[in-house]
């Protein structure tokens, strides 16, 4: 028993440390996931300020594009009106040309030299505007070719720039994309580390519970040891007062057994003289005739404890008690197994008419036995009655 107190008491001290040392385990755990979740947000929170600021880049940019694109299409609209305009002039001044080429070639002819004269000199006003007129439109439309020319490099450095600027834009949209994707990352990450602290929250929980119903199992084990415990010192008690009742009831037994020896011994050599006398034997004879009929001593060992049998074989009229020891409380009466006397009867012991005492028989020979006192109201004496 106090071995399996020691087992048990072992095995409730590993279980503590176990649950002890798990729940260290969990409790670090959750600070360590504690730690990744402020980083991560403290992460996000950098990538969402760094997603607002390439998101205004990109406002921007698109600002700066669509007035690019706006200049582009005006500078596209000026260019269409001066080539019209250079078209235009192109026709004044072929119109010129092949106008002067009539005149010249009307005034190298001889047959009409004569008749145009005249007509020659009555135009040289008109001819003289359309000189002017011709020098006018060809500073026009040579300042129209430089104006074409500035706007063409200026569109050119405009598409440059948009496609600097659309270049840019991509990598804006790639770089908004990626952010996009690692706040995604990031968001789901942030979930299952909630998750996983509401999971270890509950382990935790659980855990605790355990060392709950671990704590009061070992209370209720400990009271149930020292129940035990008290068991056992009152069971060791019990044994030695068992051991010191055994001691003495060796001591009783021996005891009787001396006396029931005796007993026999004295009643073979009242026998024996009763049928001496009966038969006229001499008195030495008679104690030779005792010395060969002495009976071996009875000897008495602890009997287990049998039901009672009241009115068990009777004892016979003539029973009578030969013999008290009160130090031993047993008597010996003058009946035995011939008798029909077995261990376990009971009989009762009178005084006359009046019932005085109880008796169990503990042994038995032939002709006498040894009985137990039980209960009595007056002392037994030698001679008394037993039925």
């Amino acid at each position: 028993m106090e071995q399996r107190a020691k087992f048990i008491i072992i095995g409730l001290a590993v279980f503590t440390l176990v649950c002890l040392f798990l729940f260290i385990q969990a409790f670090s755990a959750k600070q360590d996931l504690a730690r990744e979740r402020d980083e991560l947000r403290t992460e996000n929170t950098t990538l969402n300020a760094k997603v607002d600021k390439l998101a205004v880049s990109l406002r921007s940019y698109e600002t700066r594009i669509t007035s690019l694109s706006q200049d582009l299409e005006d500078a596209s609209r000026q260019k269409v009106e001066l080539e019209k305009k250079y078209e235009e002039a192109a026709r004044a001044q072929e119109e010129l040309t092949r106008r002067l080429k009539e005149q010249a070639s009307r005034a190298e002819s001889p047959s009409q030299t004569y008749v145009q004269e005249p007509v020659l000199q009555t135009n040289d006003a008109y001819w003289a505007d359309i000189l002017k007129a011709k020098g006018e439109l060809e500073l026009q439309l040579a300042g129209l070719r430089d104006d074409f020319r500035s706007l063409q490099i200026t569109n050119e450095q405009a598409q440059r720039e948009k496609s600097g600027l659309e270049l840019d834009l991509n990598n804006l949209k790639r770089e908004n994309a990626d952010l996009k994707r690692q706040i995604d990352y990031n968001q789901k990450l942030a979930d299952n580390i909630a998750q996983e602290l509401v999971r270890e929250k509950n382990d935790k929980t659980q855990i605790q519970n355990n060392y709950k119903t671990v704590k009061n199992e070992n209370a209720s084990l400990s009271r149930e040891l020292q129940s035990l415990n008290s068991r056992k010192v009152g069971l060791e008690k019990k044994v030695q007062d068992l051991q010191v009742n055994r001691s003495e009831l060796e001591r009783r037994l021996s005891e009787m057994e001396r006396m029931v020896a005796q007993g026999i011994t004295q009643m073979g050599g009242l026998k024996q003289r009763i049928d001496n006398v009966k038969d006229g034997v001499a008195p030495v004879a008679a104690a030779e005739a005792k010395e060969a009929v002495e009976l071996p001593a009875i000897v008495v060992r602890p009997q287990a404890k049998t039901e009672s049998r009241q009115g068990g074989a009777a004892a016979g009229p003539a029973s009578r008690v030969i013999a008290v020891n009160k130090e031993n409380n047993f008597v010996i009466i003058n009946a035995g197994q011939d008798a029909g006397l077995k261990i376990g009867d009971t009989f009762r012991v009178y005084r006359g008419d009046r019932a005085i005492a109880g008796v169990e028989v503990i042994q038995v020979r032939h002709d006498i036995a040894a009985c137990d006192i039980k209960r009595e109201t007056e002392p037994i004496q030698i001679d008394d009655e037993v039925k």
